[in-house]
């Protein structure tokens, strides 16, 4: 009778690990949405509005096969400088739902011929400005900030690849 008695102990033991072990499984296979962040697919309108400059940074481009010399990241450093220069001349950039934007220069009437503007699309999650360089527009989180990158060098081996612009809603 020692033998079945252990069995069954042995059994209970075993059963007992496993619905634990179910347990916690169950517990660490679920997440609810507020313990876990998914990830966020923006739509047009997050795009619309009014965006203030609030960075920069260069970092080499994503199809660069070597290790990027210390000339390459100065000529890079230099040029996001004078990029951000340039952005940092602007009050704000706006984008509106009908397809246009608008760098808008201190002091511009909200209306009237604009200095840089043009028009912009929506594919792959991403707001596109028309420009010689194709700038993408990425939002990472529900009202986060914007970020900005160039998918395209209109010149040569041009330094815009090496740029990245982060814009905060303004309004």
């Amino acid at each position: 009778m020692q033998n079945p008695a252990r069995a069954i102990c042995a059994a209970t033991l075993l059963f007992a690990i496993g619905a634990v072990g179910l347990t916690s499984i169950s517990s660490f296979a679920y997440i609810s949405s507020a313990q876990a962040q998914e990830e966020y697919l923006p739509t047009e309108k997050d795009f619309v509005g009014k965006w203030k400059l609030n960075g920069g940074a260069i970092r080499p481009p994503r199809d660069m096969k070597d290790t990027p010399t210390p000339e390459q990241e100065a000529a890079a450093s230099e040029f996001q400088q004078t990029v951000t220069a340039f952005y940092g001349a602007f009050d704000y950039l706006e984008i509106t739902a009908d397809g246009r934007y608008n760098f808008h220069q201190p002091g511009d009437p909200t209306s009237g011929p604009c200095v840089w503007c043009g028009t912009w699309s929506f594919s792959k999650s991403s707001a596109w400005l028309e420009l010689d360089t194709a700038p993408r527009l990425d939002i990472y989180a529900k009202d986060g900030d914007m970020q900005m990158t160039y998918t395209v060098e209109p010149y040569e081996k041009s330094k815009y690849a090496w740029l990245v612009f982060g814009w905060a809603k303004a309004e």
